[in-house]
């Protein structure tokens, strides 16, 4: 008999975690409902990190996903969608419960404008072109010279010998000497140029980062030098930096 009544236990025990069971079921089932609920539907969209970009642009590429429940957006989807835009280079989404996404934008920065059939196209330090413009003025970055692309298209980089040295050279001029430079030059002859405010023409030649960084130092030392001499120079040449040229005014 005590066997037959242990057995009688052990039969009736699963049906005492049918109630928990369902208990779990339903609490599970809310919460997916809530949080499928209006509660969460995106509301707000925060836009940062905007410059030159209007903030009606990226409102434009990001409102259709208002009115979508938070969780069912695609973050990637949005990123990639506002990364479309010529001058955005990286977006950075993030959900900020319940109702609102928030957008960290970076955007492209111009280092050098280039004339491109009658007009300038503005480009970054990646090459890619970022806006077209009638006009080039005094204020604006440096003027690219001596690269002829067959094809520019806005929001594309563009593809020609000689530009991601001219390009380098625009990204690491320092602050005291990227002011005085009015052209950033290519040849295949020799290399990088830059025109100077002052009308000197200098030669960089083709080198790498470190090179470059080499003969901008001497540059500036030599500038400097001919600034407290009362004296200018036509042409300097800082190719061999142990060995620069100089030719002076007459």
């Amino acid at each position: 008999m005590d066997e037959l009544d242990v057995s009688g236990e052990e039969k009736r025990a699963p049906s005492r975690l049918i109630p928990f069971a369902l208990i779990l079921l339903f609490l599970a089932g809310t919460s997916f409902g809530f949080l499928k609920s209006s509660f969460f539907l995106v509301e707000h969209i925060d836009i940062l990190g905007l410059t030159t970009i209007s903030s009606g642009e990226i409102a434009v590429l990001s409102d259709y996903v208002k009115d979508t429940n938070i969780f069912d957006v695609d973050l990637i989807m949005l990123a990639e969608r506002i990364e479309a835009h010529p001058r955005v280079d990286k977006v950075l989404v993030a959900r900020k419960l319940p109702s609102t996404l928030v957008l960290n934008v970076t955007e492209r920065a111009q280092v050098a404008v280039m004339p491109y059939s009658g007009y300038y196209v503005l480009v970054d330090a990646d090459g890619f072109a970022i806006a077209i413009a009638e006009s080039y003025g005094a204020k604006d970055p440096p003027l690219i010279t001596g690269i002829r692309p067959q094809q520019v298209l806005v929001g594309k980089r563009i593809e020609s010998q000689g530009l991601d040295s001219v390009l380098l050279v625009a990204t690491i001029l320092p602050p005291n000497l990227s002011k005085e430079v009015s052209e950033i030059s290519y040849s295949i002859a020799t290399g990088i140029s830059i025109y100077l405010q002052s009308g000197t023409w200098v030669t960089l030649g083709l080198g790498t980062r470190n090179e470059y960084l080499t003969r901008l130092d001497v540059l500036h030392s030599l500038l400097l030098r001919l600034n407290e001499e009362n004296r200018h120079a036509s042409y300097i040449d800082v190719r061999f930096p142990k060995r620069p040229v100089i030719k002076h005014t007459n």
